[in-house]
């Protein structure tokens, strides 16, 4: 499978989604994992009460059967990719690529996925606002539009961006009326003030009835380990642009403290609140991400 700093490398979004899920599909296959089913079919048979001008007759040539074409309003699922975009999400910043340039690709394969299996997919790109609102379409040429949103925000420069999380997941639970699964690509950090309503926002959506993927994602060396150079440091917050300065040696053992408290709290809250929660090292391929979408796609009608 390809892995994220290859992906990095090559220029089109499209093209870069497609190597990630053949090299998904392959590695499937080859794994323990063979038992899945991954149907990218586009027809269903013809059924009594079906139209002779809704089959298509080019497919009954072929076969000698009768199909015919799904429609959008009979796609299996409706999803929607709710992609974080703030300012802690360009971080690492002198790297092959960033949490955002991660989220970015397996949003791109995860809407490729959605589409072959002709269920319709929708996007969502927000930091302080939400600043881009595509709704759920299943036509297979619809990758190129979500793509076309996606794009421009590879390799984008640092910008002191906030991260609203807690209202924008209140706004689109108010939003979205109809049962949807939800895939949030976000590294989850807010300001600790802000904790509860983060949590009480993911709960609003899992209420209003939506199923969510939560992929928490991660530069795990450093934002979880702490392992930085061990010498002084000014740290620099790339939301807020406050610095302080630091040694690692002498905060190594809070930090990690903090952050495996805070970490358990919300796991703990998403197990409570059936939320898949799902771990994702932006050192790591793609595999396990897409697999954990699929074990989720498969238990959802």
């Amino acid at each position: 499978m390809i892995r994220p700093e290859e992906a990095a490398q090559l220029e089109n979004l499209e093209f870069i989604a497609r190597q990630i899920v053949e090299g998904f599909l392959v590695g499937l296959h080859r794994s323990p994992y063979q038992g899945f089913s991954v149907e990218f079919s586009e027809y269903r048979p013809y059924q009594p009460g079906d139209t002779p001008d809704q089959i298509d007759w080019r497919v009954f040539a072929r076969t000698e059967r009768l199909y015919v074409r799904r429609y959008e309003e009979e796609t299996n699922l409706q999803a929607y990719l709710l992609i974080d975009t703030s300012g802690s999400m360009r971080y690492p910043l002198k790297s092959t690529h960033t949490k955002l340039d991660y989220a970015l690709f397996l949003g791109a394969a995860l809407a490729y996925l959605l589409l072959q299996q002709r269920d319709a997919v929708g996007l969502y790109l927000f930091d302080e606002q939400i600043h881009t609102a595509l709704p759920a379409r299943s036509r297979r040429s619809w990758l190129r539009r979500l793509l076309m949103e996606m794009e421009p925000l590879r390799n984008a420069p640092s910008a002191p961006r906030l991260s609203l999380l807690p209202t924008t997941l209140h706004t689109l639970a108010e939003k979205l009326k109809r049962r949807s699964l939800l895939l949030l690509l976000s590294d989850g950090f807010v300001d600790p003030s802000e904790e509860h309503s983060f949590q009480q926002a993911l709960a609003h959506l899992h209420y209003r009835g939506h199923e969510i993927l939560f992929f928490r994602i991660w530069e795990e060396r450093s934002e979880k380990r702490f392992e930085l150079p061990l010498e002084p440091l000014r740290l620099i917050d790339v939301e807020t642009q406050r610095a302080v300065k630091i040694h690692p040696l002498e905060i190594q053992a809070i930090y990690r403290d903090f952050f495996q408290r805070w970490e358990e709290k919300l796991k703990n809250f998403c197990y409570k609140h059936r939320i898949d929660w799902v771990e994702v090292d932006i050192a790591e391929n793609f595999f396990s991400p897409l697999r954990k979408y699929l074990l989720k796609r498969q238990k959802m009608p």
